[in-house]
């Protein structure tokens, strides 16, 4: 005798309790029987869906190379969506956060700003702020412009801000913001700051404060999105190659010296608050000896999940920081750096199944 169906409350629960980074079990679980279908698909489950889990998985990378042209390319993390728009056609990632990629798209006479939703396909191309014509090196971010009244769990069609840094070579270091609300660019701030370059590095978000890298000057640069005020962070001159990252809601630094991750935290709240080392990981008992002998070297982290991107010759790796486990996720030349996307994706099965709710 067949046991009798479960509850369509009880069907819901279990539904709800798939892991967020396999989107693809929600599609199969749609895909049985159209009171399912019709489960997955509607807003309320989606909505109970992301309050449930909270922290929006890895649903891919975007994977800078450096070669003979810049460019960047998606690649989708295991059990993850594949994004209909994933040929860049030579863009390059500068950032990705709270359901958005920015890419730079190089142009002649002018660079262009691209903000581009990987689940809906959707690009929105903006012109830089300021002319190529001047010497200056930059880069951008982007987030959502609610700030700390939105929980990001899905706010990827709602209002963003564009933060615009540079720096010239006269060692003025000028930011710009745009608003999509007013889909206009702001007037430019600048400082005098002992800074050289802006790194390709994407920015991390701490509380209400934007940070940007200077590998070469050994700095960073702080932007408070409330006050609009500059400052800029010293970082520890024994480290290279290093990448700020989050970890703790908190500021922090990740390197590898002598075939060793190693985490600093910024140890305060003020600017001159010095640095601390937090976290030693021994990687000669978690990459392969090839790794190891190549000089891994950080490229990237996503934020909320604790996972360090190491490129080792031309090989990416992952390293979770919570069970220290190493992951091989991609191969390829010239590896620059590596950007996450992170997001919600639950299936709303129409024309083309591929909507996010």
């Amino acid at each position: 005798m067949a046991p009798p169906p479960l509850m369509e409350e009880l069907e819901e629960e279990v539904l709800l309790r798939f892991p967020p980074h396999e989107p693809a079990l929600l599609l199969r679980a749609a895909l049985v029987c159209k009171r399912w279908r019709r489960l997955v698909s509607g807003p309320a489950f989606r909505r109970r869906f992301r309050d449930l889990h909270r922290t929006p998985p890895m649903l891919g990378f975007l994977c800078n190379l450096v070669g003979d042209a810049s460019k960047s390319c998606f690649v989708p993390a295991a059990g993850a969506f594949r994004s209909p728009g994933a040929d860049l056609c030579r863009c390059v990632a500068l950032d990705a956060r709270h359901g958005r990629v920015l890419l730079q798209r190089p142009g002649i006479s002018e660079d262009a700003l691209v903000v581009w939703d990987p689940i809906s396909d959707e690009k929105l191309e903006l012109s830089t702020p300021v002319p190529r014509r001047y010497p200056y090196n930059w880069t951008a971010a982007v987030l959502c412009a609610a700030g700390g009244t939105c929980d990001h769990l899905d706010c990827h069609r709602g209002p963003f801000l564009l933060v615009y840094v540079g720096s010239c070579v006269s060692r003025k270091v000028f930011i710009c913001t745009y608003s999509s609300d007013a889909g206009t660019w702001s007037e430019l701030i600048t400082a005098e700051l002992p800074l050289d370059l802006v790194g390709l590095m994407a920015s991390v978000l701490v509380g209400n404060a934007l940070y940007f890298g200077f590998p070469f000057t050994k700095s960073l640069l702080k932007y408070d999105l409330e006050s609009h005020e500059i400052s800029v962070i010293g970082v520890p001159h024994t480290l290279s190659f290093w990448r700020h990252v989050v970890l703790d809601g908190g500021l922090a630094l990740a390197t590898v010296h002598e075939s060793k991750l190693c985490i600093w935290r910024k140890t305060g709240h003020e600017e001159d608050a010095g640095w601390t080392q937090d976290m030693v990981i021994e990687l000669e008992t978690k990459l392969p000896r090839r790794a190891i002998l190549a000089s891994p070297n950080v490229v990237g982290f996503a934020d909320g999940t604790g996972v360090i991107f190491l490129r080792a010759g031309y090989v990416l790796f992952t390293i979770d920081l919570k069970t220290y486990q190493a992951k091989k996720v991609f191969n390829g030349k010239d590896i620059y750096s590596a950007i996450p996307y992170m997001s919600f994706y639950t299936p709303a099965l129409g024309a083309a199944c591929t909507d996010e709710g």
